[in-house]
């Protein structure tokens, strides 16, 4: 099975697409979570920058 790949969009619909067609490992389902969730938490930071420059005082 491959690896999804691209925006969050796009790996979105291939996770759909791929999930519709197949049973997927747990583990596959277990790396694509910690790919994930490592992408957020490294995200989280510049996010949580802009909410609080974009917040009204």
């Amino acid at each position: 099975m491959d690896d999804l790949r691209g925006s969050a969009a796009e790996r979105l619909a291939q996770l759909d697409a791929i999930t519709a067609s197949e049973e997927v490992s747990n583990e596959w389902l277990a790396r694509h979570l910690r790919s994930t969730l490592q992408e957020l938490a490294e995200a989280e930071p510049e996010l949580d920058a802009e909410r609080d420059r974009r917040e009204d005082y």
